[in-house]
């Protein structure tokens, strides 16, 4: 594969993926990839891997297999190479790239441009990020560790990925927990990691939900100087309504607060917390660290739902929750798990009761001499004895140990992640992008909540394309009724004065959308 220089053609399918690939290089994304690159050989192809990886994504494949429909008789106009690629090439290709630890760097650098724009375009004294972390479900033939997936209120094998999002639920980071930990193991390496991104000047407030409001974690993100903000583990204790002392309204609904300090016991200090209720007169406690005002708070945590709505956006869009890399390697033998052993221990002796319970329910019904009273009586009799046995080999059966000692001993590996982080570097940079040029488009739809779904439309759009000495323009065919087509018309106006250029064209040369009538 080569990469050709743009040319003029007419009908060239799904030409809209243009104006992705134009804001991405806006964004910074193709020169993070080739700073991050250090194998010469790597970079000369990454660009054809990366823009059919792009279109991929834009089209609404979610993964690199999704390049095969770019194989179509205009594919290679649309990727300025010789030929359209493969997704076994497009796969090679990344691989080599997140070999070299070029992955990595990717993630992060793009990271930080997220951070600085994230603290460029906030409206308060402080950059938000909310951090949050969910089970990635695994469903493959191989053995991989589980953990707990709160949608599905059961464990299940996958990977935990710890996700970092600004105020406006754009995506900053994500990061790989191979342990299934709790969150409450990274909220401190995130925080210093978003400090080291924003500088020592600007504050930063880190909202997260229950899932790390534990005392230990509090202190140490306060003795760290971290401001933050979270719920209140339950059970809530309930204040009187006389210690509601303070009010303010948000979205047009009136809430009663109290803002005082709890103690933490065992010699930890004490931490503020903040009572809130409603009209309806529920109450809900928050527990906080720094300046910030009660109702600025409020309206931090409350608009962590953005995060959750990015989540879904993220899954269903962008395949964010996709294995993308299959290959595996042995686990740490040394690395101390739960003790499956043990788990299923547990569960017998909780079941033992059940059925010593069930047989003493039907015995209670049965009259004397019934003949099936034998029969039950010898099954409570080997239930009771099926439960001593367990109990007495709990204290000999630990609840972790090392693998190696473990049933799972040569069974358990796991998924690089160096591969995946590649892949969702770009992501994440297209969820970026699509909410930019959607934010652009809504400004002038009738209905706002419907710019996506049409940005869906001009991005694979086809058109065509008129190559000239200093300026590309692209004329799209997007599918759009006569309302929508004024606001694709002022879309793609404020893109050309952006003067967008695509990767990889060495004369730099200005795109220039128009929207056929």
């Amino acid at each position: 594969l080569r990469s050709q220089p743009v040319t003029s053609a007419r009908w060239v399918q799904h030409v809209g993926t243009w104006l992705m690939l134009g804001t991405l290089q806006r964004l910074g994304l193709y020169d993070a990839a080739g700073d991050a690159c250090t194998d010469e050989e790597t970079r000369k192809p990454l660009r054809i891997a990366l823009d059919a990886f792009v279109c991929a994504l834009t089209l609404g494949e979610g993964c690199v297999e999704g390049v095969r429909r770019l194989m179509t008789p205009s594919g290679h106009t649309l990727l300025r190479s010789n030929r359209a690629p493969s997704a076994t090439w497009v796969r090679r290709v990344f691989g080599a790239f997140a070999s070299e630890q070029s992955a990595a760097r990717l993630h992060f650098a793009m990271a930080r441009r997220y951070v600085r724009e994230a603290h460029a375009e906030t409206e308060r004294d402080v950059v938000v990020f909310y951090i949050d972390n969910h089970l990635r479900p695994y469903t493959g033939q191989e053995t991989i560790r589980k953990g707990w997936r709160m949608q599905d209120k059961r464990v299940r094998p996958g990977v935990t990925d710890v996700y970092v999002h600004d105020e406006a639920g754009n995506p900053v980071l994500r990061l790989t927990d191979v342990t299934n930990g709790s969150l409450t193991a990274w909220l401190s390496s995130v925080a210093k990691l978003l400090r080291d991104m924003v500088g020592a000047e600007p504050r930063i407030v880190l909202a997260f939900d229950r899932g790390g409001a534990f005392p230990e974690q509090l202190v140490a993100l306060r003795g760290a100087g971290y401001a933050w903000v979270t719920y209140e583990r339950k059970p809530d204790p309930l204040l009187a309504p006389t210690a509601f002392d303070l009010t303010f309204t948000h979205d047009g609904e009136s809430f009663e607060a109290s803002d005082g300090r709890t103690n933490l016991g065992g010699g930890q200090g004490r931490l503020r917390r903040i009572a809130l209720r409603g009209g309806d007169g529920r109450q809900v406690n928050l527990l906080a660290s720094g300046s910030l005002s009660v109702s600025e708070l409020y309206a931090i945590l409350r608009g962590r739902w953005v995060q959750e709505n990015g989540f879904h956006h993220q899954v269903h869009r962008w395949g964010i929750n996709q294995l993308d890399g299959r290959t595996t390697e042995p686990y740490d033998p040394d690395a101390v798990i739960p003790n499956p052993a043990r788990r299923r221990l547990d569960r017998n002796v909780r079941l033992a009761p059940v059925t010593a319970g069930l047989a003493r329910n039907e015995l209670a019904a049965l009259a004397q001499g019934e003949p099936r009273r034998k029969r039950w009586d010898a099954i409570l009799d080997r239930a009771t004895a099926r439960e001593r046995e367990l109990l007495a080999l709990r204290p000999a059966t630990p609840t972790h140990a090392p693998l190696r000692e473990t049933e799972l001993a040569d069974k358990l590996v796991r998924h690089p992640g160096e591969y995946k982080m590649a892949l969702d570097s770009v992501r994440i940079a297209c969820a970026n992008a699509e909410s930019d040029l959607a934010a652009t488009l809504a400004e002038a739809m009738v209905l706002p909540t419907e710019a996506k779904k049409l940005l869906a439309n001009v991005l694979r759009a086809p058109g065509h394309v008129v190559a000239g000495k200093s300026v590309i323009t692209v004329r799209l065919a997007p599918a759009a009724n006569r309302r929508e087509r004024d606001a694709v018309a002022l879309l793609l106006a404020r893109c050309n004065r952006q003067k967008l250029t695509l990767p990889g064209d060495p004369m730099r040369r200005a795109l220039r959308f128009q929207a056929q009538s």
